[in-house]
Formats: C-alpha cells, structure tokens, sequence
C-alpha cells in the first residue's frame, strides 16, 4: 500500500496554509542531503515549512543531552522525486526480471511515492511537511537502528523488531526507533510505519493519521 492510499481513500482535503519554507542551518541539526550525494538533486540546501523546524527543535530538546538529529531529506522537488522513483524501480526490475508492471509499481510504492502534479494529493516531500532523519549521540556517532537510509526492505518498517526478546541486538533496534519516533510524536509528528526515518506534519498522510479532516500544507511547487 502506497504512502497516500489511505489518504486518498478517506478523501482528505488539503487547505494550504500558505507558511514559507526555511533553510536547515547546521547550528540546529546535523545535515546529511543524500540526495545531492547521490545525485538526485542538484543542491545539497534542505528546507522545510517553518512550523516544522520549530516542532523539530522542540523534539531535539526531549532527547538525551548532547543527542541531536540528523536531517537526510526534507523538501523535496518533482525532479527529484522522480528520480528517486525512476532508480527503485530500475533496481528492481533488475532484480525481478519476471515481474509485471502492476507488481513493480506497488513494491516500489511501498517505499517512493511517484512524482505526483496532482495538486489534490502531491507527493508527501514536495510539500514540505515531511522529514527523513535519524538520531547522533553525545559523541558524535549515528545512532544503529538496524537499517539504514532508504534500505527499501521489511526491515525498514518501523515496528519490524517490535517482538524481539530483551537483551538481543533486535531489541536494542527497535529501543533506538522508539526513543526518534516518540520525541517525534510528542512534538506532533506522525511515523510512516513502513520507513523508520520518515515523519510528517500538517500533510495528507499526518491528518489521515492524526483523525484530521484537513491537511494544511500542499505542494509548494504546483500553487
């Protein structure tokens, strides 16, 4: 199931805000744009709505002292996310010769939206509301949540180690993933349950997971 079909089923609305996106600073967060290393975007500048770096800072200061996050993606162009798209899928079909296009679009939809110009239901990044991150410990070090970074397999859903036995390196996993998406979710972040690294406020995919009838923030690149 893609990123947006439950949104789309619930029919969720979006009434744009109008908030203007900012540029991340180092002085906040670690900055890590893997899509500019791996050339998907043509700028290593992140940006996201301004209400989301405020909601970020404010879950940086529940973290252990010295901890921080560090900021893979945040607002992301169509370009982009087409070619991000474009590269699953070729991957993939590398790997399964024999599927059809039908399979292949819905294993890569688990993991990329398309790049959509449908302002009623854009990509989640392209809005601006959404934000790929892990967490740094007080000395320096990524913190290990069993995945990495767009590692587009079960493993990467959020609650994959959630039945590990205490003690296990599993565990531990899902203990890291729980202490990012909690300081998350108190600041007002939903989690998309099949990436550990993806949270969102205020777009489709939020409100249909926080109960509410209206997103606020719709593509900034379609308006």
């Amino acid at each position: 199931m893609g990123i947006l079909d439950k949104a789309k089923k619930e029919n969720i609305l979006i009434e744009e805000c109008g908030e203007e996106m900012v540029t991340l600073i180092p002085e906040d967060f670690i900055l890590d744009p893997k899509y500019f290393e791996w050339g998907f975007s043509e700028t290593p500048e992140m940006k996201l709505r301004g209400k989301i770096v405020e909601r970020l800072l404010a879950a940086k200061a529940l973290l252990p002292s010295g901890w921080n996050f560090k900021i893979w993606d945040g607002f992301r162009t169509l370009t982009t996310q087409k070619l991000v798209y474009q590269d699953y899928w070729d991957r993939l079909k590398e790997e399964h010769s024999d599927w059809s296009d039908e399979k292949l679009q819905a294993q890569v939809e688990i993991f990329v939206s398309p790049a959509s110009h449908d302002q009623a239901f854009p990509s989640p990044h392209n809005t601006g509301g959404t934000v790929d991150l892990t967490l740094i410990d007080e000395n320096g070090h990524e913190v290990d949540m069993g995945t990495g970074f767009d590692e587009f397999k079960e493993a990467s859903y959020s609650d994959y180690f959630i039945d590990s036995p205490e003690g296990t390196q599993e565990y531990k996993w899902h203990q890291n993933r729980l202490l990012l998406r909690n300081v998350l979710v108190e600041a007002g972040f939903t989690n998309y349950w099949d990436e550990w690294w993806h949270f969102s406020y205020g777009t489709q995919e939020w409100a249909q997971q926080s109960g509410k009838e209206k997103a606020f923030y719709g593509s900034t690149e379609l308006c």
